[in-house]
């Protein structure tokens, strides 16, 4: 009976990989939420797992959690998870990305030294990339263009230091975009689809506000992300890093397009100043072909399936809102 503990269990990824996790034989299931977090992602199931609160920047709470859980899989996906966000409080990344991860592995060095765990760490990692160097492969350098980005090296290379150092079976994946009803409206396809619903609800006038349209970016739905881990930290070699991400890279302005063809009325697009990033980097497309070949997995929900499933999430939810 495998007993898995996941931080950040409230984030679309965290939230959807417990229920997927719950769906597996014979499976016990803890979660590590912050106490002012939203519960509600986790409400369908949460009489099925046992809640520890706390915050992944208190050593205290973390070691408790994995004290009482002694987990043997392990999921790191508490973060501070927004690049844009981090421009305007880069202290606050580092704290709980950084020294939130230094305090798992620390817990887990202590209380469950036998854990295979997962890191989760991000496309932002390697920065701006040459067009010849596409689609990226684990082997290419890192450059991040963020303090997001900087926070993920930085918790990939301490999930490596602690691998080396004390033989705690670290895995960790660079993730590219990954895409949800869960996720709010803190990225550019959920503003888009957002602000479409609210268009045709007559809440907002038929104005689509957006940012840079050129970048492409490589998209997994998180149903297929939650597939993936639970293979990768199965079957994966202690100390390695695999790209997570779909292999196909979409422009944004062609995701827009996407919106606009299937939202029900007419709009106006108009670029904000403000939806502008410092740096933005051009492309990011993964290759994903050591994970497929480890696990066999491959992605199955493509860009159109998830416009159409965010336009008719963010209606209902204006409806009722």
């Amino acid at each position: 009976m495998p007993r898995i503990l996941i931080t950040g269990a409230t984030g679309p990824v965290g939230s959807t990989l417990a229920a997927y996790l719950l769906r597996q034989p014979d499976v016990t299931l803890s979660v590590f939420k912050r106490w002012r977090s939203d519960p509600r992602a986790l409400a369908p199931i949460v009489d099925n797992l046992t809640v520890h609160e706390g915050d992944i920047e208190d050593p205290y709470a973390v070691a408790d959690a994995v004290r009482l859980a002694q987990p043997e899989y392990i999921y790191h996906l508490a973060a501070q998870s927004y690049p844009a966000a981090s421009w305007g409080a880069p202290v606050a990344t580092m704290r709980a990305n950084v020294e939130g991860t230094v305090h798992l592995l620390e817990a887990v060095r202590r209380h469950a030294p036998t854990a295979r765990v997962h890191i989760a760490g991000s496309s932002a990692q390697y920065g701006v990339v040459a067009p010849e160097a596409i689609p990226i492969h684990e082997s290419h350098p890192m450059r991040p263009a963020s303090p997001y980005g900087i926070s993920k090296v930085a918790q990939e290379l301490l999930g490596l230091q602690y691998y080396d150092s004390y033989g705690v079976h670290t895995v960790v994946t660079r993730s590219f975009n990954h895409v949800g009803t869960r996720q709010g409206d803190r990225t550019a396809i959920q503003t888009f689809c957002r602000q479409m619903a609210l268009i045709e609800a007559g809440r907002q006038p038929p104005v689509i506000h957006v940012g840079n349209l050129e970048p492409r970016r490589d998209y997994t739905h998180v149903d297929d992300v939650a597939r993936a881990l639970w293979l990768l930290l199965q079957r994966a070699p202690g100390g390695t890093v695999y790209n997570m991400c779909s292999g196909v890279a979409t422009r944004m302005g062609d995701i827009l397009e996407m919106v606009l063809a299937q939202g029900a009325v007419p709009v106006e697009v108009v670029i904000d100043p403000a939806r502008l990033r410092p740096v933005d980097e051009p492309v990011l497309r993964g290759d994903n072909s050591s994970l497929r070949t480890l696990t066999g997995w491959e992605p199955r929900i493509g860009m159109e399936q998830i416009v159409a499933e965010l336009l008719a999430f963010w209606r209902v939810r204006i409806h009722e809102e």
